[in-house]
């Protein structure tokens, strides 16, 4: 189920196309042309429209509505006999554009509120593939974390992985406080157990273990910076295998949820030279696989913007400003632009981090574009929680992207 924000602001620019008087009246009407709505869901948007909490996102969806059903680009003030709406439901194939709307089965919308996310893929996908046959898939073993599935980090980075795993696991053992905490001394555990004997239930492990051992309790810093008490590692932990490539998808899942609140002492510093190491692994794979290809890049250029062979138009809001765009096709792209260079490094971040600029110049004009965005790499599902993940971000302002034009 998509989340409520999501909900009003893709059917709110579905029903801002309806030529109705307002926004209330459109989700009062029901209207057969939204034909992917049911009427649970109807009921649904009629809910958080009553709400109030989703204002603002409602008329400025219904108002990007209103505009595309106006604009010379768009349906030049033709009412549509239909707008599909994809909700939660995922392309049968290889997916360029991410579609949430599709009007009389020849517009194709992308719905982009305060986003600048690009794609979600496998890392492989990324930097190996570069992003050839869609964007936004996870081959299933990446998602779910089965055998076979692939890890990253362990494969471009082995040896700095395992010496994060070997530190986390030493603490998931001896109980060691997270985030660079002191152990609690005994004052503190006992009065946190008073405090939260459900935590203290929770069995030992390790060296905690010995016959009439207490056990121990670590401090760490939860999201928020404050001082929080954590419990021991749940029993599951206790079976960990010496080697990282060796977790299950269970004690995968076990061990994300325990190092939620913070990482283990010393582990801070190993997952930075963890993060540094994959940077620069994939920024090199993905420098030999533009190389291998033997072009300019510029298909690369096409797979990370999203342009494809079809056209479509982005309907949505940044931080400053409405998006409404037109996203031309790749052949489009070709006839009115040249790419320069494609450049990527390896940049400093929390997560492993690799940036890329492409340079573009106007073939009538001669002027020169820079074009900016970076992927990040990470868990999928937490601290160790699953294998990792590559989220596209585009750097550059929308409307400032050779290839999407703003709507006429």
């Amino acid at each position: 189920m998509p989340s409520e924000r999501t909900t009003v602001t893709e059917l709110g620019t579905g029903l801002g196309m309806l030529g109705l008087d307002d926004v209330d009246a459109a989700v009062r009407s029901r209207s057969p042309v939204m034909r992917s709505l049911s009427p649970e869901m109807w009921e649904r948007l009629a809910e958080l429209r009553a709400g109030g909490a989703y204002d603002a996102e409602f008329h400025a969806a219904w108002a990007n509505g209103q505009a595309f059903l106006a604009a010379a680009d768009g349906l030049r003030g033709r009412l549509p006999q239909l707008v599909e709406w994809k909700g939660t439901g995922r392309a049968p194939g290889d997916e360029v554009a991410p579609i949430d709307l599709r009007v009389d089965h020849v517009y194709l919308v992308s719905c982009k509120y305060l986003s600048k996310i690009l794609f979600n893929a496998s890392p492989t996908h990324v930097f190996d593939a570069l992003l050839a046959g869609g964007s936004g898939r996870v081959p299933r073993g990446q998602r779910d974390g089965v055998p076979g599935g692939g890890d990253w980090y362990a494969e471009v980075a082995p040896a700095e992985y395992q010496a994060l795993y070997d530190t986390v696991r030493r603490a998931a053992l001896g109980h060691v406080s997270c985030d660079g905490a002191e152990p609690s001394p005994p004052a503190q555990v006992a009065e946190a157990r008073r405090a939260r004997p459900a935590d203290v239930a929770l069995p030992g492990l390790g060296v905690a273990d010995a016959p009439g051992a207490a056990p121990v309790r670590a401090l760490g810093r939860g999201r928020s910076g404050r001082a929080s008490v954590l419990g021991p590692p749940p029993a599951a932990l206790g079976g960990l295998p010496s080697r990282a490539v060796d977790l299950t998808p269970a004690q995968r899942e076990t061990l994300g949820h325990w190092l939620r609140a913070g990482w283990p002492v010393a582990a801070k510093e190993r997952y930075a030279a963890l993060s540094d190491a994959v940077a620069r692994a994939s920024t090199r794979r993905w420098e030999d696989a533009v190389a291998a290809g033997g072009g300019t890049g510029a298909a690369t250029l096409w797979r990370l913007l999203r342009i494809g062979s079809a056209p479509y138009f982005v309907l949505g809001s940044s931080e400053s400003r409405s998006l409404r765009l037109r996203i031309a096709t790749s052949w489009d792209w070709r006839q009115q632009y040249r790419l320069v260079g494609l450049e990527v490094e390896a940049q400093r971040g929390g997560q492993p981090r690799v940036g890329w600029t492409a340079t573009v110049r106007d073939r009538a004009s001669h002027a020169v574009h820079t074009v900016a965005g970076h992927v990040e790499v990470r868990w999928s599902h937490g601290r160790f929680g699953g294998p990792p993940e590559a989220k596209g971000y585009l750097d550059t302002p929308h409307h400032l992207v050779p290839g999407y034009v703003t709507l006429r």
